[in-house]
């Protein structure tokens, strides 16, 4: 971990509670910032700080992904955030290098979500605002993470399963075994799982699925615990 988040740094800063959360192999979501950016100033920054208590509330560290004034962002602070909301905008992932060489501010789609979150070593990631795009499926085939999002009709499972992303309707306590599962048979593969269609929902599905893995994981062996914090997975959330 201590390699990764070295290597990143030269693009990637990374907030204190997100830092110490890594190191200390506490419960972590990444967030994704551009669903948010939908509504305009201040909603955004309300909306944005309310997801954050969220997870605050059911002991997982929310880390907000976005990129502001050409630096990419793994947990933002007030000033960030504030600055990130009153910009508005929502970025893919191969828009990330003009955004970065610009010296630029915008909130980050699923893609750029996904990528960001995957230089920071984060595992689980929020994205309410997944969609069947070209860019999403992209991100989510070639992805190997758990991704929580709302509703996933289901054309859109059908969809994600021809691109190799199984959807799963499990509950919290079997995801946490399923993920051991795969990540024990090296399967790469990236997963989604339906369950509420409220940010509240969202949030509450993604912390227990977090502290369940985080609860599993600690009663592993020691070298299965170090394989896990070196790997990666997706969830994508609906009912």
């Amino acid at each position: 971990m201590e390699e990764a988040i070295s290597m990143a740094s030269k693009y990637l800063d990374m907030c204190p509670p997100v830092l110490a959360s890594l190191k200390a192999g506490t419960p972590i979501i990444a967030i994704e910032t551009g669903f948010f950016m939908q509504l305009p100033y201040p909603r955004n920054l309300e909306a944005l700080q309310e997801c954050e208590q969220a997870f605050y509330r059911r002991d997982c560290v929310p880390c907000c992904v976005g990129i502001v004034n050409g630096r990419l962002k793994a947990g933002l602070s007030k000033q960030d955030m504030d600055t990130l909301c009153r910009s508005g905008g929502s970025c893919t992932r191969s828009q990330i290098p003009a955004l970065v060489g610009g010296g630029s501010t915008s909130g980050t789609g699923p893609s750029a979500t996904l990528a960001i979150a995957r230089m920071a070593g984060i595992i689980p990631v929020m994205a309410p605002g997944l969609r069947d795009s070209l860019a999403d499926l992209d991100a989510l085939s070639g992805s190997s993470r758990l991704v929580f999002c709302g509703k996933v009709s289901p054309d859109k499972a059908l969809l994600f399963s021809s691109r190799g992303v199984p959807v799963l309707r499990l509950p919290a306590e079997e995801l946490a075994d399923a993920y051991l599962v795969q990540r024990d048979l090296e399967v790469n593969e990236c997963t989604v799982i339906p369950c509420g269609d409220t940010l509240g929902d969202i949030a509450e599905k993604a912390s227990a699925v977090a502290m369940d893995i985080k609860r599993k994981v600690s009663a592993a062996p020691s070298s299965e615990a170090a394989s896990y914090s070196c790997g990666s997975m997706f969830i994508s959330v609906a009912r």
